[in-house]
Order: structure tokens, then C-alpha cells, then sequence
């Protein structure tokens, strides 16, 4: 038994807080995966078998996360920072199972596990109530602030910018003959942009702390996935600046942008800025 509680708080706990704080929506999954579960276990151990949906394969004498057989509960999207030197070690042994047919299997000899609903909440914030402990950190507090349109026009009043990520529609309170949405979070000016559907589409974003399983100019149609339930993208990748060919609904800074060529993860950045 290793006791890691100091580090999971230092790298997962303070990191979440810190995202809200500066207006970002954090994805505390994706960073435990890369910075906590795979990193301590692997230091400790020589390999990790894990059920995530996923597999691993070869391409171009590489290797590469792939994305799931049940296309359905694929969870590629959540293991692409899990670095390439580590993945030799790495297995995923319900690759080649879909989750309906596994759940079967237990109930014949578990009934009990039947009682259980999936949980899609965070797992440090088991209530689901990331707004009290937020609170609990000190670092957000409940302070109104404006409400702007795209041409900087007060339209309406928040409680309080982290209640807020882009795209969101619900609790904005203002009535304007159509529905408006989050479109960006000024944190320093304790300030939220709402507009039209129309105006929460992007051109493309900026990324950073970028990974690559391989050179991306090796290959055609790459596509980029901007949230996990999001539909992959056709882009151009020029730089730090990725270009959709179609544009994307309410894309996210604080979000992991995933690369894909066909089922296979070519790389991923954490989306600092839209356009």
C-alpha cells in the first residue's frame, strides 16, 4: 500500500481548483491518468493492466493508443497523455469486449453490482458539488459581475464567473428573443461574454504542452476530437494553431484537444485560446 494521498492533491486536487479560478474547465480525468495513475504505478511497477477501452497497436513500426472495439465506451480520448516510452508496458485487457457483455458476465455471479448505476461524477467530489468545494479551497467566492455581448453592451448579471463554461446555456437569465450562450470568461474582470448560437462556432484554437506518438506531417485527414463526447473534426495543424475544416461549437480553453488518423492517437494539447 503506497500512500499517495499528498501527491494526488498537489497534482490533481490543486490543479482542478486552479482551472476555475483563471476561468478554464478543467478535465481532472485526463491529467490523473497522465500525472498520477500511470506515472506512480509505473514507478513502482514494471507493468499496468488496466479496464479502460482502449488498445494498443502498431503502425509504421510504432506504437499507438487505439481507439476501442465498442466504439460506444471508447476511452482513448482519456489515455492520450499517457507518454509513448511508457506504452510497452501498458495493457488494456477489455479491448476486445463490449461493456454489456462484460456487465452479463458479473451479474451471473454478482447480482448484487446489478443495485449500481454507472457514476460519471469526479471522483474527489463524490456529490457532485464542485461549487462547495471550491469554496471549501478558498480561491472562488460567489461576486456578480456583468454579463457582456460581443459588442461589450451589458445584457444581464452572474452570480459569479466559475458557474459558468463555455457553451452554456442554463442559469444565464437574460431574455433576449433567442436563446444566448457562454461564449467566453474574463476571470480578471470578473466579466462572462454570452451571444447566439451562431456566435459560439470556432475557426480553430491555440494549444500547448503538446504530445505526439509521431510526426502528424506523416499523415493525411487527421481529425481532432475538442471534448469526449464531441464528434472528431477534419483539421490543419499549423504550429500551435490547429484550423477546423468545418467550424466547432464551443470550443473549450482548459480542454484536451485529441489527433486522430482513422482509430488510431497521433497526438494531444491542452486548448489554451480559441479563435
Amino acid at each position: 500500500i503506497f500512500n499517495l494521498k499528498e501527491e494526488f492533491k498537489n497534482n490533481i486536487i490543486l490543479y482542478f481548483v486552479k482551472e476555475y479560478s483563471t476561468g478554464r474547465t478543467p478535465n481532472p480525468c485526463v491529467v490523473c491518468n497522465e500525472k498520477f495513475k500511470f506515472k506512480y504505478i509505473l514507478n513502482y511497477f514494471d507493468r499496468i493492466i488496466t479496464g479502460h477501452y482502449a488498445k494498443i497497436n502498431s503502425l509504421n513500426g510504432k506504437n499507438f493508443i487505439m481507439k476501442a472495439d465498442d466504439l460506444s465506451k471508447d476511452q482513448s480520448y482519456f489515455i492520450a497523455r499517457v507518454k509513448k516510452d511508457l506504452l510497452n508496458r501498458v495493457e488494456f485487457i477489455l479491448n476486445n469486449f463490449n461493456k454489456e457483455s462484460i456487465k452479463k458476465e458479473i451479474l451471473k455471479e454478482y447480482s448484487q453490482f446489478g443495485k449500481f448505476k454507472e457514476s460519471q461524477e469526479i471522483c474527489f467530489i463524490p456529490d457532485n458539488n464542485y461549487k462547495y468545494f471550491l469554496k471549501k479551497y478558498n480561491i472562488i467566492h460567489n461576486k456578480p459581475g456583468d454579463i457582456l455581448n460581443s459588442a461589450g453592451k451589458v445584457i444581464g448579471k452572474h452570480s459569479g464567473f466559475y458557474n459558468f463554461t463555455i457553451g452554456q446555456r442554463k442559469g444565464l437569465n437574460i431574455a433576449m428573443g433567442e436563446p444566448y450562450y457562454v461564449t467566453k470568461i474574463k476571470p480578471e474582470k470578473n466579466i462572462i461574454y454570452a451571444g447566439t448560437r451562431e456566435e459560439t462556432f470556432n475557426k480553430g484554437f491555440e494549444i500547448e504542452d503538446i504530445l505526439w506518438y509521431d510526426d502528424f506531417n506523416k499523415y493525411e485527414k487527421i481529425k481532432v476530437k475538442v471534448r469526449y463526447r464531441s464528434v472528431e473534426k477534419l483539421c490543419k495543424i499549423e504550429g500551435n494553431k490547429v484550423f477546423f475544416k468545418e467550424k466547432e461549437q464551443s470550443v473549450t480553453p482548459g480542454q484536451l484537444a485529441v489527433f486522430y488518423y482513422k482509430n488510431f492517437v497521433l497526438g494531444s494539447g491542452w486548448i489554451n485560446a480559441v479563435f
